[in-house]
């Protein structure tokens, strides 16, 4: 396991059999790509003057079905070889992809229209049956994809003739546009997967810009340009070549000679440091809706944040600028349980936001915890030890000692997510925020998310008005989410902490990119068919 996580129901299992070292061609009958090696220049492309752009990133893509991936190191490359129905822009509002258009028909029924032209990197249409197939194997169970709940109650996914699609929902469903938006929503040539000539944990065969010419575990991808792709010109750069490189020191030494273009750095302030000023290397700092979060078990009888008064009163001694400031390094921003960036939350009205000291020494006086000793569960990772230790300076100020245990991924896991009840008692992670406010709040029921059920407590209102805020869209939405966020802060179950924020630099000389300000489904090189290069 690596810090590269979606808090959801793990499937360990599908984890445990990530890649092997394998090459991508053994499909290559069925894609048209002709075999080729994976470090030298595709058949296709061989010719003087194909362009190549060169992205080194941290993390190898391992779980490669899109409906049941869970990391956001393999969605950037699934969003580079599949298209969805929709897709979201920069600032995460809906807009076409493979749907052409829509409309809502009634709070429970929505009407796409499927854009003609639209092939499979193969040469074969993407049709209706495609659509609908694919969105019915995300929800069956035997698919067991977590992204079931996100997408709501559907109660049917129906053809209306040979180029629309109707979703019909068993009840309304705000945040339907963004989660069929997401790469757990990619349509797949459905009759090559029923058949079992398609295995997509192995092989990706999609409608995307680009499509895989070969791959070495760890090390190397290669992707070509999609000669099917339904946008016109596009996309500009006919292959990329994607470079695994864990080393953030290695990645900014690659930036500064030239050997790559274009470099990701995840939450890595650090890196835009480094990277300032540096010639030729334009750095974009990425605000993401993903954010850091503080878990106190309130369900492990163990554990002393069993009791709220004291959740609330270590809550009310974080002090998320300094969190920001001093353990990222300027990074990110002060966040309630949905990111600023949808600007629905008030953190002005909520009661345990923000930094009160005083009413944190009268909260633990009334649980009896002064003096109290807890264990601070951390991986071992530079930016969680770092908030770690200005957390535990805020707390000491109220008379508690945070000791911190750093701990390896594998047994955080155990602890935190596996374990039930979980066996900590304090830790520091991050949810992913996605392009809905409402979605990533199914993690404070532990009903749903089932990873949680180890250490945040099923609380009935907590759940009603997570049911209310994805069942109420328009004007009514608002306040429902206003609720919500206040009903999280109370329970100071869960607390989030501060926004993370992407670094993402490249080679102005050489590359002409436009990334997004924002970004919900980690999607790095979101636009990459528009890329050029000089």
């Amino acid at each position: 396991m690596t810090n590269d996580h979606h808090l959801i129901d793990l499937n360990i299992g599908e984890i445990k059999s990530a890649l092997t070292r394998r090459s991508f061609l053994r499909n290559a009958a069925m894609t048209g790509i002709a075999a080729a090696s994976a470090v030298g220049m595709p058949g296709m492309l061989r010719a003087q003057g194909a362009s190549t752009l060169t992205w080194a990133k941290p993390l190898e893509a391992t779980m490669l079905d899109p409906h049941i991936s869970i990391l956001g190191s393999s969605w950037e490359m699934l969003h580079l070889v599949y298209d969805s129905l929709i897709d979201v822009d920069d600032a995460l509002n809906p807009t076409p992809a493979i749907a052409e258009s829509w409309e809502q028909e009634s709070p429970t029924s929505y009407l796409f229209t499927i854009r003609s032209g639209v092939k499979f990197s193969n040469g074969a249409d993407v049709t209706v049956a495609d659509v609908i197939g694919s969105l019915k194997r995300v929800q069956d169970p035997a698919t067991a994809s977590w992204w079931v709940r996100p997408m709501g109650q559907i109660e049917d996914v129906t053809a209306v003739g040979d180029t629309q699609v109707r979703i019909t929902l068993k009840v309304p469903h705000a945040p339907l546009l963004a989660a069929l938006a997401a790469t757990m929503c990619s349509i797949l040539p459905m009759s090559l997967v029923e058949s079992g000539e398609l295995d997509v944990t192995k092989d990706m065969l999609g409608s995307g810009p680009y499509r895989i010419v070969s791959h070495e575990q760890d090390d190397n991808w290669v992707l070509e340009r999609n000669p099917h792709y339904y946008q016109d010109g596009l996309p500009k750069i006919d292959r990329i070549v994607v470079k695994i490189v864990p080393s953030d020191n290695t990645r900014i030494a690659q930036l500064r000679d030239g050997s790559v273009d274009i470099a990701s750095f995840e939450a890595s302030p650090d890196a835009a440091l480094l990277l300032r000023g540096v010639p030729n290397v334009e750095v974009s700092v990425q605000e993401v809706t993903n954010y850091y979060i503080l878990g106190l078990n309130a369900v492990w009888d163990q554990s002393p944040f069993q009791d709220v008064n004291l959740r609330q009163a270590v809550a009310l001694t974080l002090d998320r600028d300094l969190i920001a400031n001093i353990a990222l390094g300027g990074g990110g921003q002060p966040t309630a349980v949905m990111a600023p960036s949808f600007g629905v939350c008030d953190t002005s009205k909520l009661p345990n936001f923000g930094q009160d000291l005083n009413r944190a020494r009268q909260l633990v006086a009334e649980s009896g915890n002064e003096e109290l000793e807890f264990e601070l569960m951390v991986r071992n990772i530079p930016a969680d030890i770092q908030m770690a230790q200005v957390i535990a300076q805020g707390v000491a100020k109220i008379g508690l000692t945070a000791n911190i245990a750093v701990v390896d991924e594998g047994i955080w896991v155990q602890r935190a997510w596996i374990d039930n009840p979980s066996q900590f008692e304090a830790t520091i992670t991050w949810y992913a925020g996605y392009a809905d406010p409402a979605i990533s709040t199914l993690w404070w029921n532990p009903g749903v998310a089932g990873f949680t059920a180890g250490h945040v407590v099923n609380d009935d209102a907590v759940n009603a008005a997570i049911d209310a805020a994805y069942q109420t869209g328009g004007d009514a939405r608002g306040p429902m989410l206003q609720d919500l966020c206040e009903k999280i802060d109370a329970s100071a179950n869960v607390i989030p902490l501060v926004t993370r924020q992407d670094t993402i630099a490249y080679r102005k000389d050489r590359l002409q990119a436009k990334l997004a300000t924002v970004e919900g489904y980690a999607y790095t090189l979101r636009n990459a068919e528009t890329f050029e290069l000089s």
